[in-house]
This record gives C-alpha cells, structure tokens and sequence, in this order.
C-alpha cells in the first residue's frame, strides 16, 4: 500500500518510530492525552501494592527508593518498570480483569494499596466485594486531555480509553484503520463503530506495531 498515512495518538520513542517507518508508512504523531503527578500521601508499609500502569509507578518512584515491596500489576512494561525501582512483582496480568479474578482469591487478611490515577476502570476495586476495607485506593496521577484537529489518516494508533475520547474531541474515525494496544482500548474504539479495528495481540507497543506490519496490505 502506497503512501499509508499513519497517525500515533502518543509520542513514541525514536526506535519504535524507525520500526513504524520500516514498514513502509508515512507517520505523525500527537499527545492526545497528557499525565500529570497528584500530591499524595500513604503509607505503603505491611501492604501489598497494586499498579496498573507505568504512569503510577512513574508517580511514586520515590517512594520505592530503597524499599521492597510486594506488587502486583498489569502489563509487562509496568512490571518490568517495577522490577527496575528495585520491587518483587508477585503477579503481572495481561488487563485488569485477569489481575482482578487472580486478587479476589487472596483479599482475606491481606491489606492492599492501589495506587492509581483519576481515570480508572472499576474491575480491581469490584474484585474485593464485601473485603473492600482491604483495599485502600491513593491516586497518584490525573489524565489531561489535549485534543488537536489533524484531518484524515489511513491508519490510527490507540493506547487508551481516555486517547480515545480526546482524539474524538476534534476528529473522527471515517474510514481509518483503527489500531487498539489492549482491549479495554478496542473496547472504547468499537463504540464508535470503526471501519476496521485491529488489537495488538499483545498491550504493548511493538505489538502494535507488528499489527500495523500484518495489516498494512489487507484490504478493508
């Protein structure tokens, strides 16, 4: 397919923007969605921690300096960001509903800090039921929307719900190919009745890119 146009709702890195550009596509990208770190206060000792982005792990960090905690966390980045921060992740799950049913087994006598954003899917805090005095939930971040008008593109990258409705703000799916990170993010895309969706079959972003790479010559 000549001349793919392709637009990122987020910035990449310049690696996966060169891996974006190997596949033969012409590529813009925009920060549809900003984050920004809350004044917090908790106290994170005799608790098992709970991260469900990097964004929250991002906006503790000095807290985790020199202590080790048990975590658990969705997505392998997160994780990975966990590990780095010196911290034992005890369960990492694929989305919120996997790490939901694996926690709902382990609520009794266990006291659980979620740390977390504004935005939030409901899965973490439902899994605890009636234990929910175990769960203590401190948000640390808090999702801006920057929206833009940037016309029509053959393709779309999708890393959230909240990039989603941003990017809906000024713009609309038309006939783009619609690419989601996870599915919470198709999910919120299917809503809106894309043309043609394609989720990485992995939330990561070279996932996504690789789904760009099989899909590019599929008609349709």
């Amino acid at each position: 397919m000549n001349e793919f146009r392709l637009l990122s709702t987020k910035q990449l890195s310049l690696t996966q923007q060169q891996r974006l550009l190997g596949t033969g596509v012409t590529f813009s990208s925009w920060d549809f969605i900003q984050t920004k770190p809350l004044p917090y206060q908790a106290n994170f000792e005799n608790k098992w921690l709970i991260f469900t982005s990097q964004n929250a792990v991002n906006a503790v960090e000095k807290d985790l300096k020199n202590k080790r905690y048990d975590c658990f966390c969705v997505g392998e980045k997160t994780k990975l960001l966990l590990e780095k921060n010196g911290q034992k992740v005890i369960k990492m799950a694929k989305n919120a509903s996997i790490l939901a049913d694996f926690l709902e087994k382990r609520t009794k006598n266990r006291h659980f800090l979620f740390l977390t954003g504004t935005l939030r899917r409901p899965e973490i805090e439902a899994s605890f039921g009636e234990n929910n005095s175990q769960l203590e939930i401190v948000e640390v971040y808090t999702t801006v929307a920057q929206p833009k008008a940037l016309g029509e593109f053959d393709g779309i990258l999708f890393f959230s719900p909240s990039g989603v409705a941003s990017f809906l703000q000024h713009n609309s799916l038309n006939n783009s190919r619609c690419f989601a990170i996870g599915d919470t993010t198709a999910k919120a895309l299917k809503n809106h009745h894309p043309k043609a969706l394609i989720t990485a079959t992995q939330p990561t972003v070279e996932h996504l890119i690789a789904a760009v790479k099989k899909n590019l010559s599929t008609p349709l």
